[in-house]
């Protein structure tokens, strides 16, 4: 067991799975105890800390009862909780809480004393460097954010946040000591925008910035800070200011050199200035398509490269524009940062209209006021010119459309050859590329623009950017190195950004190979964390992939970004708009328009109408806004979500029984199955034991009649059995145990399949059910039937035929009859079959409507097929469509109708076969 409490509280068994407390109570009582691991804590200290001061008479006897609940949960290796005196101990080594991890490393790093020790000069690092690296990376957000109990917080976390920030500050001193104090500017730049009083912390962002070659962001931040004191700065903000004012400036040459890292706002550059990236790679088929749209961008049709974030929209551009440079660009490149997904919010074009006439050689003194009149005056300024208008991350068509050029008035052909040769003159003419994380179809359709949507990397190029990140010494070897490559770069959803970040955080551990990393991403819970990108950032803050994706989140309208978080309680990768409805409880309509919102800024992808994909990585950020919800919203919303999967799966159930199997539930069942096995587990991990046996059934039945991985089929029915186990329901353990019985008969482990249904049989004798019992030993024969084992299916049917002939039973002689004849004729023994079946349909006759005489007139039809009398089956089948309409259920009528469907194409007589068939499916669909 591991307890987590930097960040939400997370409970982990062994193999990663969470079995996290849903009551906020014990929530509280676990944090409380694991803080003090190794410690008793007295009785009264927890009651206080539980209930937050306000204890109820009866909070010792409560306190006893989580007490117990938590024994149970513990009970595994690593930790104990036990009665000591008036308190209670929580016993296990220290290195399963993450709190008390982060402490110890934080000791060995020499942060908590006065002088730090173990500091190493020259070119080697400090040794303290590594282990504050893994001390930061255990938090996951704010300490114990969710752990039910404001006074444990109060007491708890200042010391934690703390610690924290002195972390940093040495991390940074450490770092700025090896010349390599950049690669934490972006941490140290968050922290101190959320303590802004904290003037040690300030200077060391300052320092950083200046050391990164960032030397107008880090005189930004100075000003910045020592603009919020109330008093004169102290030492250490003052010696960086005026370290900052001594330096001389940087050189031109220095500045054209650091421009990538830097990102300014708005640059203009001559050809020869624009370098293509070294470490770009891959991406020829969109590097084509930017030189096939290039003469329909010179007429005036913006080029709009879209893509989620990470994808890489930025790079390709620049490297595209490099590649082209002089030949194509003879004029320059004139390039903005519109900032559209900005913190701050997007740039106002006004703006950067004003920068874009300064580099073109406007006077800034004799700028025009207006954005009208500036934009009038930069389409006078770029026309006629060769250059290349770049404008990146856009937010908005308006935000664009004061910066887009006038086409030229007669413009070179908008079809033809994508790049003229050397010598060959296109005409004068500017050509626009905006990239943005939104799809922009006012640009599409207004201006004409040409989409190019940048989506993964293919395999080979996200495999050929980590060996170019890495080196081969790290990426050569044999087919387990290329292997865990391979499923590194999945891990990474192939995202340019995320593989970058993936190989930072090899480069920086030169003792851990691929395959660690990959077991790290794959941690549900801090596998995301991995890719912060912890020391890497740009002037506009963190480049990590979750500070990424937050820049996308902040521009959702509060309606969407409360979908997408509750969208995090899904565990599948496909959503379709029903049961994203059904969890956000809003209107289908309502949903629609939200999720075509989350779509236009590639947080989902319609993959096909009215379906939205998402990619893992997006998957794992949706669950961490998900956590942040409170325990009433998350339990309301896996209710709901509950709900509606057994809604659904108990029509496609009944079309799947109604079929023999269904082509369109199995199809449904693939795309859903992770989902619904996942939400069985979490309905029974957080105490909603009956909506999870419930789930498990319907789900069981639906593997039983599609092929699936029996692996997942065997842990829902287990998951299943267990809720029913808890909620003491003895006829749903009967049912699941059923289930269990029928999967082992599947993998032809008969003697178990025999077990599990002698367990089934007895719940079902608990439960005082005798046609549960039946039930039960029948849906065991039918599967045993289709297993093709009739020497096992037929004597248990024959039993079960004997025991329905006795009074109490009588009422399930019918079905019994049936099932044995439908086993004989299935064994090759019609005759004996139809003695049977007649035997079914005289009994059922006095039951005149039932669902039962239907069923009966099924075998005999059958049976006398297989005796070779076709005009009788086909009369028995012709009765039990009728039968099935005074019966007023549709699923049995499209049964009948589907038997005389086989019946009449085995006759050759397909046209009246094919519209039996037609009028079956009319009914399932009817009926769903």
């Amino acid at each position: 067991m591991h307890i987590d409490l930097l960040g939400p509280v997370v409970v982990r068994r062994e193999d990663g799975v969470a079995v996290t407390p849903s009551a906020p109570k014990r929530r509280a009582l676990l944090s409380a105890l694991a803080v003090r691991l190794n410690q008793t804590v007295a009785t009264e200290e927890l009651i206080e800390l539980v209930w937050d001061g306000a204890a109820p008479p009866t909070a010792r006897s409560a306190l006893q009862g989580h007490v117990a609940v938590l024994r149970q949960l513990l009970d595994g290796p690593g930790l104990a909780l036990d009665t000591r005196g008036a308190g209670y101990l929580l016993a296990g080594d220290p290195d399963r809480v993450d709190v008390l991890r982060f402490v110890r490393l934080c000791e060995h790093a020499g942060v908590l004393l006065p002088e730090p020790v173990g500091r190493a000069g020259g070119a080697r690092e400090d040794p303290a460097v590594p282990l504050l690296r893994a001390a930061l990376d255990l938090w996951r957000g704010p300490a114990l954010v969710d752990c039910g109990s404001g006074l444990l917080r109060e007491r708890v976390v200042p010391p934690l946040a703390d610690l924290r920030l002195r972390g940093l500050e040495r991390l940074a001193e450490a770092l700025l000591r090896a010349g390599r104090g950049g690669e934490l500017a972006a941490e140290l730049a968050q922290a101190a925008d959320a303590h802004p009083s904290r003037q040690v912390l300030a200077a060391r962002l300052v320092h950083c910035l200046e050391q990164g070659g960032r030397r107008p962001e880090a005189r930004e931040r100075y000003v910045r800070a020592a603009a919020r004191l109330s008093g004169p700065p102290g030492p250490e903000l003052r010696s960086a200011g005026e370290r900052l004012s001594a330096r001389p400036a940087a050189s031109a040459a220095a500045s054209a050199a650091s421009a990538t890292s830097a990102a300014p706002s708005t640059t203009v550059a001559a050809p020869a200035a624009v370098v293509p990236d070294r470490r770009f790679v891959g991406r020829a088929a969109e590097l084509a398509a930017l030189d096939a749209a290039l003469p329909a961008a010179r007429s005036g049709r913006p080029v709009l490269v879209t893509g989620p974030a990470g994808a890489g929209k930025t790079a390709l551009v620049r490297h595209w524009a490099a590649r082209r440079g002089a030949e194509q660009f003879p004029d320059g490149v004139l390039q903005a940062d519109l900032r559209g997904f900005d913190p701050d919010g997007p740039r106002e074009p006004a703006d950067v209209l004003g920068e874009f006439l300064t580099a073109l050689g406007e006077a800034p003194d004799a700028l025009p006021a207006a954005t009208a009149e500036r934009s009038r005056r930069y389409r006078d300024l770029v026309s006629g010119r060769r250059l290349l208008i770049v404008l990146d991350d856009a937010a908005s068509y308006e935000q664009l459309l004061p910066l887009l050029p006038d086409p030229p008035a007669t413009g070179p052909p908008v079809t033809g050859p994508a790049v003229t040769g050397p010598g060959q003159e296109e005409g004068g003419a500017p050509a626009a590329v905006v990239t943005s994380r939104r799809r922009l179809r006012h640009l599409l359709v207004r201006e004409g623009g040409l989409p190019l949507p940048l989506g993964v990397l293919t395999r080979e190029d996200a495999a050929a950017l980590l060996a170019r990140t890495l080196g081969p010494d790290r990426t050569g070897g044999g087919p387990e190195a290329v292997a865990e490559l391979t499923e590194l770069s999945e891990r990474c959803d192939r995202l340019p950004l995320a593989l970058r970040l993936a190989a930072a955080r090899l480069a920086a551990r030169p003792d851990w190979s691929p395959g660690d990393l990959v077991r790290e991403l794959a941690d549900e819970q801090t596998g995301l964390a991995a890719l912060s990108g912890a020391g890497s950032s740009t002037a506009r803050g963190p480049i990590g992939f979750t500070g990424a994706l937050d820049r996308t989140y902040r521009t959702l309208t509060p309606d969407a970004a409360r979908l997408f978080t509750l969208l995090g309680l899904h565990p599948g990768a496909v959503i379709d708009t029903a049961t994203a409805a059904a969890l956000a409880d809003l209107p289908p309509a309502t949903t629609r328009t939200l999720l075509a919102g989350l779509d236009a800024v590639h947080l989902l992808e319609e993959a096909a109408p009215g379906r939205y994909a998402r990619r893992e990585l997006v998957r794992r950020y949706a669950a961490r806004k998900a956590a942040e919800l409170t325990c009433d919203e998350r339990f309301v919303a896996l209710d709901r979500l509950t709900a509606h999967y057994l809604e659904v799966t108990a029509g496609w159930t009944a079309e799947s029984t109604a079929a023999g199997g269904s082509e369109r539930a199995a199809a449904w069942f693939r795309r859903e199955e992770s989902a619904l096995r996942a939400v069985v587990v979490c309905a029974e991990q957080y105490g909603r034991t009956a909506q999870s046996w419930q789930l498990a059934h319907r789900i069981s039945l639906l593997y039983e009649t599609t092929d699936h991985d029996r692996t997942h089929w065997r842990a829902v029915v287990e998951a299943g059995l267990r809720a029913a186990h808890a909620d003491g329901d003895d006829a749903a353990a009967a049912r699941l145990g059923t289930d269990l019985a029928v999967l082992h008969i599947a993998r032809a482990a008969h003697r178990t399949a025999s077990e599990h249904l002698d367990r089934a049989v007895g719940a079902a004798d608990r439960a005082g059910d005798p046609a549960l019992r039946h039930h039960c030993r029948s849906r065991v024969g039918a599967a045993l039937l289709r297993a093709g084992r009739y020497e096992r299916a037929l004597p248990l049917l024959t039993d079960l035929v004997a025991a329905a002939r006795t009074p109490a039973a009588a009422h399930l002689l019918v079905r019994s009859l049936t099932d044995l004849a439908d086993a004989l004729v299935l064994s090759g023994d019609p005759g004996p079959a139809l003695d049977h079946a007649d035997e079914a349909v005289r009994t059922a006759t006095a039951r005149a409507g039932s669902a039962e005489a239907v069923l009966a007139a099924h075998s005999r039809a059958r049976a006398l097929h297989a005796l070779g009398r076709r005009d009788a089956a086909l009369s028995s089948a012709r009765l039990a469509v009728a039968l099935g309409r005074t019966v007023g259920d549709p699923a049995l009528e499209a049964r009948s109708h589907g038997l005389l469907a086989d019946l009449l194409e085995e006759l050759g007589r397909g046209v009246e076969g094919a519209e039996a068939r037609r009028r079956a499916r009319e009914l399932v669909a009817g009926n769903r």
